[in-house]
């Protein structure tokens, strides 16, 4: 686990994507009509998106394809362009939650029960999922410092820290990858005082990936967050943050609580722990289709 990720992992779209004015306009809409306008304009410009950024869309196409086998042609254009729809409406939501324009519910707030007033350190593993940039602000840790292992945007239209930031009531760090070893020690430590730390589960930001069946073929993703809290012998705890009925809500839904421990030396250690996040996120992406934003080939061969 060595956090030095490949050059493909570390290109990042969001980083090219996104402009100040388009930006302003969204936020000046959000602010006066709210976000059901805000997100009926989105789709315009997603369209715009999903036919003219060829790259892009290229990027999503291999999870596309893996959740929609029989798409082709214009039906999977369209598929293209309801994911590009709901990452843009994620977004708003996100900045939505900053204003105090959307409220936060659990699903299924007993999944997480067993350890969320227990003393100890809390590893939650996060997905590039729905409403993802306001993940780990919305999700009550208790009294826990918190901090989020990432990479800080170069773009600050889609900055994901947007969400949090200035909000005293939910203190948020971000532990920058570039730290030591990938941002992990730091994180260690925090872990060893008690506190939180979110990870992200379905992109490697390091050169280890671990082999796990995701739609039915053999995908790669990181084992960080399983290393760390087999390490400070803390829980795993995933979970996942989508819109609910209205443009008013999200919902967070908790998966299974993990206690990872390390069954062998090397990266295959916690295989079964990779394989168990694939399966809750592959039942995500069943629930939710377009809310899942794997613009990385994670099928790729990296042998």
């Amino acid at each position: 686990m060595n956090g030095k990720g490949s050059s493909k992992s570390a290109e990042n779209l969001s980083d090219s994507r996104q402009n100040r004015l388009g930006s302003a306009i969204l936020r000046g809409i959000l602010a006066v009509f709210g976000p059901a306008a805000a997100c009926f304009l989105v789709k315009f410009i997603a369209l715009t998106y999903a036919l003219t950024d060829k790259q892009a869309a290229e990027r999503a196409l291999p999870y596309l394809k893996h959740r929609f086998p029989d798409a082709r042609g214009l039906s999977l254009k369209r598929h293209v362009w309801r994911l590009f729809t709901a990452q843009g409406e994620a977004l708003i939501m996100a900045l939505a939650l900053a204003n105090g324009q959307a409220k936060v519910r659990e699903s299924n707030p007993e999944a997480f029960a067993p350890v969320r007033d227990t003393p100890g350190g809390l590893v939650f593993l996060c997905s590039h999922f729905g409403a993802w940039q306001a993940a780990m602000h919305c999700v009550n840790a208790g009294d826990r410092k918190a901090a989020f292992v990432a990479k800080p945007d170069r773009n600050a239209d889609i900055d994901k820290s947007r969400a949090f930031n200035g909000r005293e009531t939910a203190p948020l760090n971000i532990i920058d990858i570039a730290g030591a070893f990938g941002g992990l020690l730091e994180a260690f430590e925090l872990l060893e005082s008690g506190g939180a730390v979110g990870l992200m589960g379905d992109r490697c930001l390091e050169n280890d990936s671990v082999p796990a069946k995701f739609f039915g073929e053999t995908a790669h993703f990181p084992a960080a967050a399983f290393f760390l809290a087999a390490k400070a012998g803390v829980p795993v705890v995933p979970f996942f943050l989508t819109r609910g009925r209205t443009y008013r809500e999200l919902v967070i839904e908790f998966g299974a609580i993990v206690r990872p421990e390390r069954r062998s030396r090397g990266k295959d250690a916690f295989q079964a722990d990779v394989q168990a996040y694939a399966d809750t996120l592959e039942r995500m992406a069943m629930k939710h289709p377009y809310d899942c934003f794997l613009f990385e080939n994670v099928w790729e061969d990296r042998s």
